[in-house]
């Protein structure tokens, strides 16, 4: 009977894997929550700027009015600088409205960047987004509805618009708001078992 010999097959070690397939998954966390911040502070600034630049305008509040706001062509707007400003501060109501949220945003995304996932700070956060989101809802016609005021005060009487609608977008906003509620609140429940699990260890 021959004599078993060793296996002499050596080993190869298996190839390196690509330097994306070796990033933990905390660092591609924190990638696209610094992403999502470069983004809110882009999408701050333009809440802030395009409505200044809207209402220095007079030609530009007249089209967009004419076009959007204002149902009755003959009824005259007022263009001078303190019905634009007027406006101006009635379209910052919504506007500080999204700040917040972009606020809330840029918090939550913080708390990712620092490994905070299950943890009290994004449900906080997330609760204040949705709450912002429908508040939202609400503001955004009560602005229109105040420009819209602002622009026809000066007419004579019978002349002034008084406008009040709700459109899909406020619907939109309201849901998505409720929706993001829910989220935070299956978060609270996930962080609950999370620390339940945590105390087993």
């Amino acid at each position: 009977m021959p004599a078993m010999r060793p296996d002499t097959t050596s080993k190869h070690p298996s190839p390196a894997r690509p330097q994306s397939a070796r990033m933990q998954p905390l660092e591609r966390v924190r990638r696209l929550a610094l992403w999502v911040q470069l983004l809110c502070a882009a999408g701050a600034a333009m809440l802030v700027l395009v409505p200044a630049q809207l209402w220095s305008r007079a030609d530009w509040v007249e089209k967009v009015a004419r076009n959007y706001w204002v149902s009755d062509s003959s009824i005259p707007l007022q263009l001078d600088a303190a019905s634009r400003a007027w406006g101006w501060a009635a379209s910052c109501l919504p506007c500080a409205v999204l700040l917040f949220a972009l606020w809330q945003v840029w918090c939550l995304f913080g708390a990712y960047r620092l490994g905070q996932v299950f943890t009290a700070e994004p449900v906080r956060r997330l609760r204040r987004l949705a709450l912002a989101l429908m508040v939202h809802a609400l503001a955004q016609p009560v602005a229109h509805t105040l420009s819209v005021l602002a622009l026809t005060l000066g007419n004579p009487a019978g002349q002034r618009q008084l406008v009040l609608g709700l459109g899909f977008e406020h619907f939109i906003s309201l849901f998505i708001g409720l929706v993001i509620w829910g989220i935070a609140q299956v978060m609270q429940q996930a962080q609950a078992v999370a620390e339940e699990n945590a105390e087993f260890i």
